[in-house]
């Protein structure tokens, strides 16, 4: 019964969490609060929140009362959560008569159409069962999607900050939101307010936009290798530690699908950024058929094969 209650998200609690974000004020009071959403079907194409903006405003106001009402009935579905009524436009007397009738919340909001709909698109998408928060930094490598991911101090926020210098393009840092696409992808986006923005020890937060150009990031990507920086006595520790690298990567699991992960030991001048430039150039060669430590192997078989 738990499990079901917690599969449902209702209007209340979408208030709640979006009042801020989104600048919510309630224009009908308390009406339409309970009205419930399976948190499984927030992945339809349709978002099931209506926002309307001025277009739409503007497609009601030559209308008579008669049939504004009408056409406000097609509009406000079985299947409608709630309506936000975006950009700060008046509304039709209308409008909250037949919200009502409806049983539908009705909410305000300053906000543009276009700025409301995106950061409701994030909600949803943050409250869908095939998404997760990982604690990583992703940035897009060599054609690559690569999460940077390691323990909190580690240095991974300044190795992506080099990455980035060398025209290696940025998503996120510190938390990536991962989804799976239609075709079972991984994709990770940044959360909304993180957008763009990253911590580094002693200067604060930047915003990588600002600094290296539009060029510099990316909205999202999708997720092809997996770089954990590991302190290097935690590495020691593991005897069957692969010294030649003839072992295929280890498997990192994000919902339920395999990413190959490669770990890189993390110590004092050692040069990060560039062994994780290299280890995707590595796992670029490896998904071509080409491994440096078979080839070497091959090699040395063949010398002493010949004594």
């Amino acid at each position: 019964m738990k499990s079901e209650k917690n599969s449902l998200l209702d209007v209340k609690e979408f208030f709640q969490r979006t009042k801020d974000l989104l600048r919510l004020k309630p224009a009908s009071g308390r009406v339409g609060f309970t009205r419930e959403l399976s948190r499984g079907s927030l992945n339809k194409a349709r978002l099931p929140i209506q926002v309307w903006g001025k277009k739409e405003f503007n497609d009601m106001a030559g209308l008579s009362p008669v049939e504004r009402k009408k056409k406000l009935r097609k509009k406000l579905k079985k299947d409608t959560f709630c309506v936000i009524l975006a950009g700060g436009v008046r509304f039709f007397p209308e409008v909250l008569e037949e919200s009502r009738k409806s049983g539908l919340a009705l909410f305000l909001t300053e906000l543009s159409s276009r700025k409301c709909r995106e950061a409701v698109a994030d909600f949803i998408s943050s409250v869908s069962p095939d998404v997760v928060k990982i604690s990583a930094g992703l940035l897009r490598i060599l054609s690559l999607g690569v999460l940077i991911r390691g323990d909190s101090g580690i240095g991974k926020s300044e190795s992506v900050l080099e990455l980035i210098s060398r025209g290696h393009r940025f998503v996120c840092d510190d938390v990536v939101q991962v989804k799976k696409d239609t075709n079972g992808k991984l994709i990770g986006t940044a959360p909304r307010l993180s957008r763009n923005f990253m911590e580094i020890r002693g200067l604060g937060i930047i915003n990588i936009k600002e600094i290296f150009g539009a060029r510099s990031v990316l909205k999202q990507s999708g997720i092809d290798l997996v770089i954990k920086l590991s302190r290097l006595k935690k590495v020691q520790q593991d005897k069957e530690q692969d010294r030649l690298g003839l072992k295929f990567p280890e498997d990192y699991v994000v919902l339920g699908i395999k990413i190959p992960q490669i770990t890189i030991p993390v110590a004092p001048g050692r040069n990060m950024a560039t062994l994780i430039e290299v280890a995707c150039k590595v796992h670029v060669l490896r998904r071509k058929g080409y491994h440096a430590p078979q080839d070497i192997v091959r090699r040395l078989d063949r010398v002493l094969s010949l004594q």
